[in-house]
């Protein structure tokens, strides 16, 4: 068996992989079949393939250092410097060993394409991390402005280009290098993808604070509809999701955006958490098919969803971000404004977070 297929099967314990093949199969049986099957690797069939790791140095190319900024820039403009053409193609993911085999890491990824022929930027980056053992999910987003090193470009830039130079390979490969982390799976959607998703489950619950409300109420094309019996939680639709997902105008900014985009995955989670079996846990993953890229099989994605909904430690989400409090600065590079971090002290941070010690993953 080859080292690839050793690493994948640590996903799921084989009770885990048992029950998953069985929801499976039940939903096959009621449903389309073989049809439902092939549509489910069909979510894969473009997939990011995964290459031994080559010898690759950390930072081959020195920080080209950043000017201090006092106070708070204006982060909410876009910085769109010229690309060398050369830097621009797909990398494959490098196999990483698991830290922990109970331990599974997921980048999620929303990107920014818009059907042009520009591959766009990766708005969204969150790394979701699930204790099979504990059947726990933390999920820590990537703040887009994180100054870091782009690993086979020999170059430092924000952490949301990444996936512009390399696609889905070179924004896994960043973040397992720079941090020493063991990802080796992904979700991939865009803009568009996601309102069609959030409108396939029927919307989602979300709290809203009162100048949210006003903010989409202006911009939405439907009204917001209050959830009967609460004072601030309403129920949205995909187009309205998407708007509070990239919302940073509201709050401070970047930070605010993605703790949005975190509420949103646990309102996913607690519309899961609203099936009452397998099979039908089964149709609400098939309905997401179509609009997520993922190197996820079906049966490990049945794994991972079924034991979230029905296991007796799935009660929501831990949430966080990357950079850790305390880690990191607003500093200028050229005219474009990031996050300078301590690379060394949110390795560690993230490692404790996943793993509950610090684990070289390199």
């Amino acid at each position: 068996m080859k080292k690839t297929e050793r690493t994948i099967k640590r996903l799921s314990t084989p009770k885990k992989i048992l029950v998953a093949i069985l929801a499976l199969l039940v939903f096959l049986i009621v449903g389309s079949g073989l049809f439902v099957l092939i549509k489910m690797y069909g979510m894969s069939i473009h997939a990011t393939k995964t290459v031994a790791k080559p010898t690759v140095s950390p930072y081959d190319t020195p920080d080209p250092g950043l000017q201090d900024i006092d106070g708070d820039p204006d982060l909410s403009r876009d910085y769109d410097p010229d690309l060398d053409p050369s830097l621009i193609y797909n990398d494959p993911i490098y196999l990483q060993d698991a830290i922990d085999p109970d331990v599974v890491n997921i980048l999620v990824l929303g990107t920014d394409t818009r059907g042009n022929g520009d591959v766009g930027r990766s708005d969204v980056m969150l790394i979701v991390s699930y204790n099979q053992r504990l059947n726990t999910v933390k999920a820590v987003s990537v703040l887009r402005d994180t100054w870091i090193y782009l690993p086979g470009r020999s170059l430092w830039n924000r952490v949301n280009t990444a996936y512009r130079f390399g696609g889905i390979g070179l924004a896994i490969n960043t973040i397992n290098i720079n941090f020493e982390l063991d990802i080796q799976y992904y979700m991939l959607t865009d803009f568009e993808n996601l309102v069609k998703i959030v409108d396939s489950v029927g919307g989602l619950d979300l709290q809203l604070s009162d100048a949210e409300v006003e903010y989409y109420s202006e911009r939405s094309t439907t009204p917001l509809q209050l959830v009967e019996g609460t004072t601030n939680t309403y129920h949205m639709d995909g187009e309205q999701v998407l708007m509070h997902c990239r919302n940073r105008t509201i709050g401070n900014g970047d930070w605010s955006r993605t703790e949005r985009q975190r509420d949103v995955m646990n309102a996913f989670l607690v519309r899961a958490k609203q099936e009452s079996s397998v099979s039908s846990v089964a149709s609400l993953v098939y309905r997401l098919m179509g609009y997520v890229e993922t190197n996820l099989s079906p049966w490990q994605m049945m794994a991972i969803a079924t034991n979230l909904v029905f296991g007796p430690g799935a009660n929501g989400i831990v949430r966080a971000t990357l950079p850790c409090p305390g880690s990191w600065s607003y500093a200028y590079e050229s005219s474009m404004a990031v996050i300078s971090i301590d690379i060394e002290m949110n390795k560690r941070w993230i490692h404790e977070l996943f793993y509950g010690v610090y684990r070289d993953g390199n």
